[in-house]
This record gives structure tokens, C-alpha cells and sequence, in this order.
């Protein structure tokens, strides 16, 4: 688990405790400090309770007179030096003995309420004692602080949690202290889940502080409250208001003292297993008026037994450890099935199933993986939630709600169920706005689905009813989670029945022999000897149907991912299903299983075919493509003969595989702003034209984001929006542009976005782009376009394939932008000037039409430094209508136009090139062709040619600078060694140019899938 990000305590009262914890540094650990924290407030509290609480009147002598030193007020004017030696000496040793200085000033017992928490307070004080390190933190400042605090929030809010909240702050202080809080108003929305009253035994078997159970308790007392009060000031807003509408001051009658009572005793228990923690809890019961000694402390899972809280508990709240390491080696009271197994979250919600009594109701948050997780365990468990409780409701929180120092924490679900009754259906509930907004400094946000939820709940899935379907709401029979593929049963019986008669024939082989033995020895009879074969082989037939049964469990996962179990089938799609199945089925079977329709469906021909397809649930993914399976089957000839088959061919083609979606469904947006605009708090800031561009350090953001021009130059913004911009981390922007931030990052992956858009930019986004010179589009416009949203792990998978194939092309482009001939160039020879070796050897052509077939060579189509050409056309092709070069094969074609480019090939054949390229015969048998195209492409030859351009903006280099220019010519048979390893690496740079050009089309047809599925 990890902390909650939601600051429990008021500002003031935050930085109170962040100062006690400085004032205390020098003290120890931040559990040592914690500790010294706990001890000061609850000096303050029980002095607290004694000037508010009736039932601590008649204990009140006792602080009469000089006794009144040995209260927390006191501390406030004594002598800095003298507070250290008054704590230890005075104040804890008398807490110490409360309960016998208590009996000196009262006659008889105090009431039963007060004795439990003098034994409480006995117990927290009786080793206490405060180091002198204490007292270098300036006892005076510490006890003034602590005199700060607000007494109406000491005596009704978790105040103890939050100053453990403090450590957590603390470097080291999660792993010493081991305590990951839920947030207020998760706490309270399960609490309004389970809805306990006075007859409930309420119960958290990993209670930390306290915090689900004081919740609870304080649900049940606002029933007979008169005010309304419920959840308390640091509530979400929201939320407070609608249990204060909905649920709180129900005006239920006051309980009869014996309730009350038995209450108070037995009503709410909880577990912790560090003993710090578990006195914490202990604490905040006795502050809020409940019996301390509920709070236990220990291990839940040894503590289970059967004589030992099975089916003892009617409520269940709690946020139990994952992955925590176990207390013991095994559990077989637990779970006597899976004893040993190791993932907490597993053990601790079978203890909670094991725990409940009959209609007993639990709300506990467990990880996103319980959902799916493979082992048999998990499998059970889940099971076991769907046939032995009624698993009512999954509500899948933000991931944003739990962090941690090393970023966020685990995606969490709340399972609601109810012991008893099997479970008929599951409503699902997806979260994407708590109330809070994302990140460590959450701050209050209107719209909290939270209370939707609730409303939702109690108003149908308390009652057995199907809420109304939404993009965050809809219900699942339990048929769907139970129902295994009955494709996968027929492979499992297939397989098993080929791998078991194997086996039972090498088995029957040897018993034969055996038996053949004994027979003819004539130990058995040959009635005996049959016996015995006829029994071997109905041994082996029950075997078979044994591992047939096992095998086909195991397949099942009973997976809890509720979104795999819906088709995507649109409204229309479905509606257009249920008329064609009104035509053509007849009257349902009684009792029908998908396992029995697919049985009917095998064994059935084109002319029932339509009744038995259209009798199948199109909502249901598993039983749509059975449908869609069955129809591609077809043969053209059965089509032919029963066209009224296209009417579902047609539903299920039109199908889309992923669900569309608008973009302003899934991202927050906003426009860029300019850099001298003030940005609004909460609106993210933007950079957005070229004239007041910054750099990426002057403007941070967190999270991920897909930016989108939203002005262009030219028509149809072809100008700007050929790409679009995948950001994350800190970043700023050239024009005018908006960014796409996710909503919740387990439904939209963001670079998944990225990747699908880039491709359609044309198609999507240029639609929308107005106006002549400086066109754009309305951001409003933009955020309205859908696109398919596969589930996040398909999208996760396309980002992983989509990157790794990036890095290849990477990998391939900085090989052939990093290679260069020069390498290959031999130093040494003699120094001859071009003239010497070679000399231009065309003719302009001038009339084009008489080579208009011929290949053409500009010098876009030359490869720099590789001498790679790149989509040669024709001259008609390309639509050439200037003077051009004729060139030969085996000739060397140099480009003249930014030398510095390294443009140059040898021709292998013959075509037309542009008049700023020359075309150049060899004239020596000095010089290979190709050692002097590779001269002429290398950066050691373009570096002789800088002093001669013509031009800075478009430099040129005429035939006779050219022909000055002195190059290294080595041996004959130097150059064929040269010439010969450089065609084996320009083969290998051409292979590269493949790979690269066949990798983007991989990507291309990758994405193209998903949008046209």
C-alpha cells in the first residue's frame, strides 16, 4: 500500500505538527518523535476530558490545588529546564498509577467508560520517559505548540493520524513507522457503503489508526444525532452534503441502555499488528468515547481460529496490507486449502469472507492485480466471492489516490459483498474525479463522482436492481465472470482425452504383461485376467474425466476486469440484433447454457443458423464473437442460399473491435497561453508563439500531455499540422497550440494517443481548420473528434511494440547519418587534379519529350555521403520541363548544388539528370570509377570545395573549380580492395534504408488496424 495524498489536517494545524517534528529532530527517528507527540497530546486530551465530559466529573478533586501541576497546562509556564525533569519524574509516573489515584477521591468504581480509559492511559504511560536529547529541541517551544493546537479538532478528528501524516514526510519515516492511512473521504464513502447501525459488530482486522472503525462508529451514533453533522469539517464538501441529506440524522430512537451498552463493549473491534500503532488506535477510541481494549494487537491471520471470530462480524471495513511479508510460515485456519500462500491481500480478504456472519456486508480495497491474478488461489477466492457472498459492486478508484516518495501508488478497486446469498449480478463503478485533483498536493474539486456513486448504490444495487448503464456504470450477470469459452472446453477435452488414452495404453501394455505372466503361471484365471484389463480400462476412463474437470477449472480465471466482458456493440448495433432475434427466435430453452447453444450451433446447418445466432447475448463479448466465428465460416454458396444471414453479418462487420470515444471524455484540455498573460491557477500553462518563445526551463509540467496545433499558415493547415507533439516532464512550445492531459491514467495511455492521431492528422484535425491566410480550429471543435479506445493493457502493448520499433529506426538512421566514406579513402598516393581523371561528358538536352520515359535524378533523390537514390520516376513522371543532362551508365554523377550535401553516384543506367548536376567520364586508368564517386562524396572532398561557392544562400561550384581541385589517388589494387568493402557496407546501408521504410509500414498498418477495427 502506499499514503494518501488528501492532507488530513487543516493548514494551521499541518504546520503545527511539521514544527514539532523540527523542534523534536534532535530527539531520534521520526518514530521516536512520533512517540513524544502521542504522549504531549494525550496530556492535553485527558486534561480536555476532564473539564468537558460528565462522566470524569467526580475525578475532578483530584487536580484540585497543587495537583493542578500535574496537568498539560501547567507545562505552558514552568521553566524551560524544569519541563524535562516534571514529565519523567512527575507527570508519567503518576499516569502511570491513575487508576489507583483516581479510587482515592472516589467512592467505589468510576463508570465503566472511564475505567477503560484510565487502564488505556496506565498502559501508554507506564514506560514512557523523554530522553535528554528531548530537551535540545526547546521543551518551552514544543509545549507552547502543542497548547496551539485547536481542542475541538484534538477531541474530534484523527489527530494522531495526521501527526504520524508529519512522519511520513520524514526521509525513512514510512519504513519505520509501516503505516499507509486511507483517505478521509474513501473512508467515509465505504463507510456509507455498509451503511452499520447499533446492532452491527463492526470490524477491521489491519485497523492502523482507527480510522475506518472511529468512522463507523460516529455513522452509527449521527442516527440519533439531531444535527446533522456527519462526515466532520475535513470531509470533501460534496460529499458531507449528501450524507448529510441522504444518510446522517436519520432520527432513529435512542437504543436502550443495554444496546448502547453492549454497543460500546462489543460493537467495534479492530486489529493491528505494530504496537505503536495499535496504542494510537487505542487512543483515538478513547477519545472518541469507545472502549479501547477492542483495539488488539497482533497478527489477524494467526489470530483466526475456529474458536475465534468465524462468522462473528456483521460489518467489515478495511484497506488490508499488500504484498506485506508474512507473520508465520503458513495459515491453515485461514485457509486450509491454500495454508502457504504468500500474498497478503489474498489471505486477508478470505479472512474477511471467513469473518462475516450471514448478511454480514464488507467494504475493503484491494489492488488492481487481485482482479486478475492467475495462481489457484486467487482463483478460488474469487470464486468463492461469487458463489458463497453476493459480490454486489467493484468501484475502481483513480490511481492518483494512493502515492508514495517514489511517485504513485497502486490502482485500487473497492469490493462490496454481502455473505450468504450468491452473487447474480456485479455493478461496476468507475472513478476518474474523487473530488480531488491528481498529484501530491491534492486540492477539492467540484463534480466528485463519489456521490454518484452512492446515489447509484442505494438506490438500486442496495436493493437488488440494475442501475442505469453509462460510461462509468453498468452491471454484469455473474454468468459472464463463471462462463468459460466453450471453444477452450472442447481444445482441454480434446487434448486431455488424446494425452490420457497415451498414458492408458502404456499402462495397459505393461499390465498385460503382467497379467499374461501371472496366467500363464497360473497364478489368476482368465476370467481374472479380463477382470482385471476391464478394470484398468474404467480406471482410466474416470482418470480421464477427472484431470478432463480439473483442467477446465484451472481455465477458468473468474476474473474480476468486468470491462473484458462487454462488447462494444453500439446502441443502434444491439437494437438492430434484438429485432432480427424477435423475428427469428423461438421460444427460450429453460435453463440454456452458452455450452448447450454452442453444442446446438455445431450441430446445426445454414437454415437454423440465423434462430440460434440471433438467441446469443450481443452485449457479451465471449458470445458476440461465437457469433462473428460461426458467420465467417460461411461458405459463399450457404450465403448465397440464405441471404437473410448478412442481417447479423452485417451487425457484427459494422462492429467496431474498440469503442469510440471524444476526446474531451477521457483528457482534460487547454489552450496555450501567452507567456506575458497571467495563467489562472489550475489552468496549465502553455507556451504558444514563435515571437515569445522560452525554453523549457522557464515553463514545467507535470504528467504526460499530447499537444495539437491549433493555427497554421497556409490553407487547410497542411502547413503546421503535419505532426503533433508527445510531451512529458518539463517542455515549452513554438506556436499556438493546445495540450491533452488523461483523466486517469488505467483507462488512456498517452502515448498510446500520441501514436494513434499522428498517422490522421489530415483526416481529423485538417477538417476542422477555417480561414485563408491564418487558418485554425476552434479547440472546442478539436476535443469532440473520437478515436478508438482499446483496454489499457492492449494499449500499453501497441506503446511497447510502436517504441521498440522507433528504437530500430533510430538505431538504423544514426547508422546511415554517422557513416561516411572518408573512412574508406586511402591517405597516401599521388595528388592529381580532376581535369586529370575525369571530364563532363553531356549534352543538354532540350527537348524533353524524346527521353520522357527515361529515369530522371534530381538532386532530392540523392542520398548524402551513400550515393542512395531514393523514388527515381520517370522525366514525364516527375513532370520536368527545363534543360536537363543526359548521363550513361558506369558514369559518375556529381551534384554541383550545395557541395557541401556530398551528392554523388555511379549511374547503373542510363537516365536524365538536372543541369546542376554534371555527369562526369572517367579519362585515366589511374582511377576507378567508383574510388572517384566515392572521392567526390566524401567530407574531405566537399571541405576543398568551400572556397569556391558561389553563393552563401545556395552555393554552386562550376566544371572548372571542379576540375582544379587536386584529390589522393592511391594504387589500382588499392582502390578494388577499397571499392570492394565499400559495396559490401552500402549493401548493408541500402538493407538499412529496407528495414527502415519496412518498420514504418509495420507501425502504419499496426495503427491502421486499430482504427478500422
Amino acid at each position: 500500500m502506499a499514503r494518501s495524498t488528501v492532507h488530513y489536517a487543516d493548514n494551521s494545524t499541518n504546520n503545527t505538527l511539521k514544527k514539532l517534528h523540527n523542534k523534536l529532530r534532535p530527539a531520534g527517528t521520526p518514530v521516536q518523535r512520533v512517540e513524544y507527540i502521542i504522549e504531549l497530546l494525550l496530556l492535553r486530551i485527558f486534561e480536555a476530558k476532564l473539564k468537558h465530559d460528565p462522566e470524569f466529573a467526580d475525578i475532578r478533586p483530584l487536580f484540585r490545588d497543587s495537583s493542578e501541576t500535574l496537568l498539560f497546562s501547567s507545562l505552558l509556564s514552568a521553566p524551560n529546564d524544569e519541563i524535562l525533569a516534571i514529565l519523567n519524574k512527575q507527570m508519567f509516573p503518576f499516569y502511570a498509577r491513575i487508576l489507583s489515584e483516581v479510587r482515592k477521591v472516589i467512592t467505589g468504581n468510576p463508570s465503566l467508560k472511564v475505567l477503560d480509559q484510565l487502564v488505556l492511559i496506565e498502559e501508554v504511560f507506564s514506560n514512557s520517559n523523554f530522553s535528554n536529547n528531548v530537551n535540545s529541541g526547546n521543551l518551552q517551544e514544543i509545549i507552547s505548540l502543542v497548547g496551539e493546537l485547536d481542542e475541538e479538532r484534538l477531541m474530534k478528528t484523527d489527530l494522531l493520524g495526521d501527526a504520524i501524516e508529519s512522519a511520513l514526510s520524514e526521509t525513512g519515516g514510512t519504513k519505520d513507522i509501516g503505516l499507509y492511512r486511507t483517505p478521509d473521504h474513501i473512508r467515509q464513502f465505504m463507510v456509507g457503503l455498509v451503511q452499520p447501525g447499533f446492532d452491527d459488530l463492526i470490524f477491521d482486522p489491519a485497523c492502523g489508526t482507527g480510522g475506518f472503525l472511529f468512522d463507523a462508529f460516529e455513522y452509527v451514533m449521527e442516527g440519533v444525532a439531531k444535527g446533522g453533522s456527519w462526515p466532520g469539517p475535513k470531509a470533501h464538501p460534496e460529499l458531507s452534503a449528501w450524507f448529510r441529506t441522504h444518510c446522517a440524522a436519520k432520527n432513529v430512537p435512542m437504543p436502550s441502555l443495554e444496546v448502547s451498552t453492549d454497543f460500546y463493549r462489543n460493537g467495534v473491534m479492530g486489529i493491528e499488528y505494530l504496537g505503536m500503532i495499535r496504542k494510537m488506535a487505542a487512543i483515538n477510541f478513547y477519545i472518541r468515547g469507545l472502549n479501547p481494549s477492542n483495539i488488539l494487537q497482533g497478527d489477524s491471520l494467526a489470530r483466526y481460529t475456529k474458536d475465534f471470530m468465524p462468522e462473528s462480524k456483521s460489518v467489515i471495513l478495511a484497506n488490508p496490507p499488500f504484498g506485506a511479508e508474512r507473520d508465520q510460515e503458513a495459515y491453515p485456519d485461514v485457509w486450509s486449502e491454500y495454508p502457504k500462500e504468500s500474498e497478503t491481500t489474498i489471505l486477508f480478504v478470505k479472512l474477511m469472507l471467513e469473518t462475516l456472519r450471514k448478511q454480514g456486508r464488507c467494504a475493503v480495497i484491494v489492488s488492481e492485480g487481485f482482479m486478475t491474478w492467475d495462481q489457484n488461489s486467487a482463483r478460488a477466492l474469487r470464486r468463492s466471492l461469487l458463489d458463497e457472498a453476493n459480490l454486489k459492486a467493484i468501484i475502481s478508484l483513480p490511481q492518483g489516490v494512493f502515492v508514495s516518495k517514489g511517485g504513485q501508488g497502486p490502482k485500487t478497486s473497492i469490493l462490496y459483498f454481502e455473505k450468504g446469498a450468491p452473487t447474480t449480478n456485479v455493478w461496476f463503478y468507475k472513478v476518474t474525479n474523487d473530488g480531488y485533483s491528481m498529484g501530491t498536493n491534492r486540492k477539492v474539486m467540484e463534480d466528485c463522482q463519489l456521490i454518484e456513486a452512492l446515489e447509484l448504490f442505494n438506490r438500486y444495487v442496495v436493493k437488488g436492481e440494475i442501475p442505469p448503464e453509462s460510461r462509468h456504470s453498468f452491471s454484469i450477470p455473474v454468468g459472464w465472470i463463471k462462463a468459460l469459452d466453450p471453444r477452450i472446453k472442447e481444445r482441454i477435452r480434446t487434448e486431455t482425452r488424446a494425452e490420457m488414452e497415451q498414458r492408458a495404453a502404456e499402462d495397459r501394455v505393461k499390465l498385460t504383461k503382467n497379467l499374461a505372466a501371472r496366467l500363464e503361471d497360473g497364478k489368476i484365471t482368465q476370467e481374472e485376467y479380463d477382470d482385471r484389463l476391464s478394470q484398468q480400462e474404467q480406471l482410466w476412463i474416470g482418470k480421464t474425466g477427472t484431470e478432463i474437470a480439473r483442467r477446465i477449472e484451472r481455465a477458468h480465471l473468474y476474473s474480476f476486469n468486468l470491462l473484458n466482458y462487454r462488447s462494444v456493440l453500439s446502441p443502434e448495433q444491439l437494437a438492430a440484433w434484438r429485432n432480427f432475434a424477435a423475428e427469428r427466435v423461438c421460444e427460450p430453452v429453460d435453463d440454456d447454457t452458452l455450452d448447450r447453444q454452442y453444442a446446438r450451433l455445431r450441430k446445426s446447418g445454414p437454415t437454423e443458423l440465423d434462430r440460434l445466432l440471433s438467441a446469443l447475448d450481443p452485449r457479451n463479448t465471449l458470445e458476440l464473437d461465437i457469433a462473428r466465428q460461426f458467420l465467417n465460416e460461411l461458405t459463399t454458396e450457404a450465403r448465397r442460399e440464405h441471404p437473410h444471414l448478412f442481417t447479423l453479418s452485417d451487425i457484427i462487420t459494422t462492429a467496431a473491435k474498440y469503442p469510440r470515444v471524444k476526446l474531451k471524455e477521457v483528457c482534460t484540455y487547454a489552450k496555450g497561453r501567452f507567456p506575458t498573460q497571467a495563467t489562472p491557477e489550475g489552468i496549465y500553462p502553455f507556451v504558444v508563439t514563435a515571437a515569445g518563445r522560452k525554453t523549457a526551463d522557464d515553463f514545467q509540467f507535470e504528467g504526460k500531455s499530447v499537444c495539437v496545433p491549433l493555427i497554421s499558415s497556409t490553407g487547410h493547415g497542411r502547413a503546421n499540422m503535419n505532426r503533433i507533439h508527445y510531451q512529458e516532464g518539463k517542455f515549452a512550445l513554438a506556436n499556438l497550440m493546445f495540450a491533452l492531459f488523461g483523466n486517469d491514467p488505467t483507462e488512456l495511455n498517452m502515448k498510446y494517443l500520441y501514436h494513434v492521431l499522428t498517422p490522421r492528422i489530415e483526416n481529423i484535425f485538417c477538417p476542422l481548420m477555417k480561414g485563408t491566410a491564418n487558418v485554425g480550429m476552434r479547440m472546442e471543435d478539436a476535443v469532440e473528434i473520437t478515436f478508438p479506445l482499446p483496454p489499457i493493457e492492449e494499449q500499453e502493448a501497441l506503446v511497447g511494440e510502436i517504441d521498440r520499433q522507433r528504437a530500430i529506426i533510430a538505431g538504423a538512421e544514426m547508422i546511415l547519418e554517422n557513416w561516411l566514406v572518408d573512412r574508406l579513402l586511402e591517405p597516401k598516393g599521388n595528388s592529381i587534379t580532376i581535369d586529370k581523371l575525369a571530364m563532363v561528358d553531356s549534352k543538354i538536352i532540350k527537348n524533353l519529350m524524346t527521353v520522357s520515359t527515361s529515369p530522371y535524378v534530381g538532386g532530392e533523390n540523392i542520398v548524402s555521403g551513400t550515393g542512395q537514390l531514393l523514388k527515381v520516376q520517370s522525366v514525364e513522371e516527375v513532370g520536368i520541363i527545363g534543360p536537363s543532362y543526359g548521363f550513361s551508365k558506369n558514369q559518375i554523377i556529381y551534384s554541383k548544388v550545395r557541395p557541401n550535401l556530398c551528392k554523388c553516384f555511379l549511374a547503373e543506367f542510363d537516365g536524365v539528370c538536372s543541369s546542376d548536376i554534371y555527369p562526369y567520364s572517367i579519362i585515366s586508368d589511374k582511377i576507378l570509377p567508383q574510388y572517384l564517386a566515392m572521392i567526390l562524396s566524401s567530407q574531405h572532398f566537399a571541405a576543398k570545395t568551400a572556397h569556391f561557392h558561389e553563393r552563401a544562400g545556395m552555393p554552386k561550384i562550376n566544371r572548372e573549380q571542379l576540375a582544379s581541385i587536386a584529390v589522393v589517388v592511391p594504387p589500382i589494387q588499392v582502390q578494388e580492395k577499397l571499392v570492394t568493402i565499400y559495396h559490401r557496407e552500402k549493401s548493408m546501408l541500402s538493407e538499412l534504408g529496407r528495414t527502415i521504410d519496412d518498420v514504418r509500414n509495420s507501425i502504419t498498418n499496426r495503427i491502421n488496424e486499430i482504427w478500422e477495427h
